[in-house]
């Protein structure tokens, strides 16, 4: 039973699936679906940090129970649903920023030009093209140039050579 190690109140360290190490105090555990609430003081003083991890799925666990018996009565800490809807919209806007950068049904090879341009100008996809700085267009096979009407033929030239650097770089 794996319960024993995550008792109310018990004091445990361990490493998640993904390798990222974890402590705190044992908050809650269901038996049921073997997921326990780990609580580790917060940045900010008087706040906590509240994961919920799947208990036989960590490893190097190591609980220590408390010296008296934890309380049981049902209270729940505050939670500060600002603080909390807002880092949620962070998170949302952080996985949407990186899905953007995902080209849909391009070659690996696209999609590492696109990293390697990216990485020093701002990029986005538009289907299968690659449109830097809004002002030039980089089409399969991603070997040329186009510049957009109206915009800076010093951009197509700029982003020429930097596509040639990178695809230097890249080995392709």
């Amino acid at each position: 039973m794996v319960s024993d190690k995550w008792g109310i109140g018990h004091s445990v360290s361990g490493v998640m699936p993904n390798g990222e190490k974890f402590s705190g105090e044992v908050f809650g555990y269901d038996e049921a679906t073997g997921l326990v609430t780990v609580r580790a003081p917060g940045n900010i003083g008087g706040t906590h940090d509240v994961r919920i991890i799947k208990a036989e799925a960590c490893t190097d666990v190591k609980s220590i129970p408390p010296k008296t018996p934890a309380k049981t009565d049902g209270a729940m800490p505050a939670v500060d649903d600002t603080r909390s809807k807002k880092r949620e919209e962070e998170n949302i806007k952080a996985a949407q920023a990186r899905a953007a950068n995902v080209g849909v049904g391009v070659t690996q090879e696209a999609q590492d030009i696109f990293d390697a341009l990216a990485r020093t100008l701002p990029c986005r996809w538009a289907d299968r093209d690659i449109v830097v700085m809004d002002e030039v267009i980089i089409r399969p096979p991603y070997a040329a140039c186009a510049g957009v009407a109206g915009g800076d033929p010093r951009a197509v030239e700029r982003v020429q050579k930097v596509l040639a650097n990178e695809k230097k770089k890249l080995g392709l």
